[in-house]
């Protein structure tokens, strides 16, 4: 630990390999087959994806020390920092998990370990962390490619919680799943929450497509693929794309992106022996998602609270994207010529009330419990009965990351005040098998 702290306290020190070329901009481009816009965009404002992302960030890791951190020692591990804050002041994951450790340091002792590897961001990264964070909060410069051994040397026998959010792809399957997700931590719970992103993955898809048809590529989109592979575990996932005929085909790569997503995510639960639940992040509701935040746990609870934080995290999502919208909408008609023939206002939605997140959820409450009713019913149609953190996604199906546990607890309470159910709702009764005791059709 010494180590780290050491480096950490350094002015300016920075570790691993960086040049102009690797910086996070130029990265990108190298890993998505086309220029992206880098940290240096991103970091501008937050998007409503950003918002649902933090949302998740700002509750589920107070679950996780909560509950895993019996020796009172957590590790929070960022192993893609970015810069610690927004450039309009907004906190970033580093600032969010430092924050978290914060509200738990009555009774979790939390080490923060945040990683950066573009150099202009690891110093305003430095920065931020040293007026904003915690003594127990350590900084490093460099891959955490690199750094991994040393990060789990730091968290031996001690709960760890990762988030990999990277521009791109994150690990190499290999160390994911057996340096990361296997590490040897005695009986110290390990969990990770990955970023995969769609969109990245759809333009290296891309890039097969070219490669058929031109029948080589450059060397720089050759390294690229081989990148993926080593992300991915192999070149199975290649063959998703052969479907994918045309360039403009953005659904068809979106869908095959998502295919290999799947698959990826059921080949890590079985190379770590453990469970996952991930959660599509779209701009804004109707468009295709851009990525996907999957947590691996190896315990059910992990599975249920995620749920739950993803939900709540959802409401706030339903805010940001409404907000960005009218910014959007207000923007365009700001730039509309005063003599034009329709006035600014005519360009403008209705005006609608400030977001309530209180108000929204008392308005969908009900709505969300009808359709959880209905999920479980159907479940018990097809099955003799099922213990529901053992069935998350069919519980909340058209729900997900809207409802929470409260709607899902007042599900199961009508149901079986109905008499339709055995389980009450009460206690952890995500728990305790659920079966039929009368006829469904009191519940439809």
């Amino acid at each position: 630990m010494d180590d780290l702290l050491m480096l950490c306290r350094l002015p300016g020190s920075y570790e691993g390999p960086w040049s102009g070329e690797q910086e996070h901009g130029t990265d990108v481009a190298k890993f998505g087959g086309e220029p992206m816009s880098g940290s240096q965009d991103f970091f501008r404002t937050r998007q409503p994806q950003a918002v649902f992302k933090h949302g998740i960030l700002s509750r589920y890791p107070v679950v996780f020390a909560s509950k895993t951190g019996q020796s009172r020692k957590v590790v929070f591990l960022d192993g893609y920092a970015g810069r610690g804050e927004y450039k309009d002041g907004s906190p970033g994951s580093p600032l969010l998990l430092s924050r978290t450790a914060k509200r738990v340091g009555d009774f979790r002792y939390v080490t923060g370990i945040y990683v950066e590897r573009n150099k202009a961001d690891f110093q305003n990264l430095q920065q931020v962390m040293a007026e904003h964070g915690r003594p127990e909060d350590v900084v490093l410069g460099g891959d955490l490619h690199e750094l991994l051994p040393r990060v789990l040397q730091t968290a031996q026998a001690t709960a760890l919680f990762a988030f990999l959010d990277p521009f791109g792809t994150a690990l190499d399957r290999e160390q994911l799943v057996d340096h990361l997700l296997n590490r040897q931590s005695g009986r110290a719970p390990t969990e990770v929450l990955l970023h995969i992103s769609i969109s990245t993955v759809a333009r290296i898809g891309g890039l097969l497509r070219r490669r058929r048809e031109a029948g080589a590529l450059s060397p720089a989109d050759r390294k690229t693929i081989a990148h993926a592979d080593r992300f991915l575990g192999g070149t199975w996932w290649q063959q998703h794309f052969e479907p994918v005929k045309d360039q403009k085909d953005e659904r068809g790569a979106t869908a095959a992106a998502l295919e290999v997503a799947a698959k990826y995510q059921k080949r890590v639960e079985a190379g770590a022996h453990c469970m996952s639940l991930s959660m599509p992040i779209r701009h804004k509701p109707g468009q295709l998602p851009k990525y996907l935040l999957v947590l691996f746990t190896r315990h059910v609870d992990g599975l249920w609270n995620f749920a739950d934080a993803v939900g709540k995290a959802g409401r706030e999502w339903e805010g940001a994207w409404r907000s960005a919208e009218m910014a959007k909408a207000r923007t365009k008609a700001a730039g509309v010529n005063e003599y034009a023939l329709f006035g600014v206002d005519t360009l403008l939605p209705p005006a609608e009330e400030p977001f309530d997140i209180k108000e929204y959820e008392k308005a969908h409450h009900a709505e969300w419990v009808r359709i959880i009713e209905q999920n479980i019913v159907r479940l018990l149609e097809r099955h003799n009965g099922f213990v529901p953190v053992r069935r998350l996604a069919e519980v909340y199906d058209g729900v997900f990351g809207a409802a929470a546990i409260p709607q899902v607890r007042a599900a199961m309470k009508s149901l079986y005040q109905q008499g339709v159910i055995t389980n009450n709702g009460i206690g952890d009764f995500q728990n305790h098998w659920v079966t039929l005791t009368g006829p469904t059709s009191r519940s439809a």
